[in-house]
C-alpha cells in the first residue's frame, strides 16, 4: 500500500485516515495540515485507489471487507505508537470502523460515513445480488466516467468546473490530481479505474449498524460527522447513533466536506483524537 506519512512517533499516539472512493491520500494534504495532533499520521492509499498497486479485481469486490482487511494487514507491520485513532471521510469513514473491530483502537471518527438501509446490505449479499447492484445510478456513472487525457493539465481544467471539484481546497484538488493520474503514452489516465470505482459503490453487503454496535461495545469512543447539506449519513438516522453512544456532530456543506473546508473538519478532529468535545459554536 502506498502510505502518506506525516508528523513524527510521540505519546500522542497514531492516527490514521482513509480517505472516499475514488480519491486518494494525497487529496486530503490541505485537512492533515490543519490538524493538531503531535503523533504520526499515516494516510494510506486504498485498494485500487492513487499510487498503490494491490490487486484490484472489480468482479471480485462485494464488500469494503478487504480494504478494512488491508489496513488491518498494514497497521499489524507497523510499529505504531498507542494511542490508535482510525478516522476516515465516506468509504473510508466505513472501512474504519470495520477495522477498528479487530484493532486496539482507543477512537474512530467518521466524517460522511455511508449509512445505506439494513436491506441493501442484505440484496448486496444474497444470490440476486448482481440484478440489484447493477441498478444502482451512482455506479452506472462512475463506470461511464472518462479515463484518459491528453496531459495532466487537460485532466485539470476538464475536472476543476464540475460541479463535484468547484468548491475544492485548491490544494486538495492538486493532490487528488498528483496522485489520482498516472503518465501513460500520449497523456495521463487514472489510477482509480472508472470500473472499480463503479465496484465500490456496488459492493455494500457489509452493513454499518452491527459494527458501530460493536465497536462501542468494545470500549473505543466513536464520533461521527454529519454534514447539514447533501449527505451520505441521513438526517433521520442520525439519532439512531446517537442512542448507539456515538458523538455526533453537524456542519455547514455538503459530502466533501473535508476537502471544500478542511479548517472546519481539522478543528473538529483536533478536538476528538484528544477526546474532547468541539465547543458549541454561537
Amino acid at each position: 500500500m502506498h502510505i502518506l506519512r506525516a508528523g513524527s512517533r510521540s505519546e500522542e499516539g497514531t492516527l490514521v485516515f482513509l480517505h472516499a472512493t475514488g480519491l486518494n491520500a494525497s487529496a486530503y494534504r490541505p485537512l492533515l495540515s490543519r490538524l493538531r495532533f503531535g503523533g504520526e499520521v499515516l494516510v494510506p492509499s486504498l485498494r485500487g485507489h492513487g499510487a498503490t498497486t494491490l490487486p484490484a479485481d472489480p468482479s471480485k469486490l462485494t464488500s469494503w471487507q478487504v480494504l478494512a482487511d488491508d489496513v488491518v494487514g498494514m497497521l499489524l507491520a507497523e510499529d505504531f505508537a498507542s494511542p490508535l485513532v482510525l478516522a476516515g471521510h465516506s468509504a473510508g469513514a466505513v472501512t474504519a470502523l470495520l477495522a477498528a473491530r479487530r484493532l486496539p483502537a482507543a477512537a474512530v471518527l467518521m466524517i460522511e460515513p455511508v449509512v445505506l438501509p439494513r436491506w441493501i446490505a442484505v440484496a448486496a449479499a444474497s444470490p440476486l445480488r448482481r440484478a440489484f447492484v447493477n441498478r444502482i445510478q451512482v455506479a452506472k456513472q462512475a463506470a461511464a466516467r472518462r479515463q484518459d487525457f491528453p496531459s495532466r493539465e487537460a485532466a485539470r481544467n476538464y475536472y476543476k468546473p464540475k460541479a463535484f471539484f468547484r468548491n475544492w481546497d485548491e490544494e486538495a484538488l492538486d493532490g487528488y490530481l498528483a496522485e489520482g493520474l498516472r503518465d501513460i503514452e500520449g497523456g495521463a489516465e487514472l489510477t482509480c479505474a472508472p470500473a472499480w470505482e463503479a465496484a465500490m459503490f456496488r459492493a455494500q453487503a457489509h452493513g454499518f449498524w452491527p459494527h458501530l454496535s460493536e465497536v462501542i461495545a468494545q470500549g473505543k469512543h466513536v464520533a461521527i460527522l454529519g454534514s447539514q447539506g447533501r449527505t451520505t449519513f441521513p438526517v433521520k438516522v442520525r439519532p439512531k447513533a446517537a442512542a448507539f453512544g456515538a458523538r455526533l456532530r453537524e456542519e455547514e456543506g455538503g459530502h466533501m466536506l473535508p476537502l471544500e473546508n478542511p479548517d472546519t473538519v481539522a478543528d473538529w478532529m483536533s478536538y476528538e483524537i484528544k477526546g474532547e468535545a468541539p465547543p458549541t459554536r454561537v
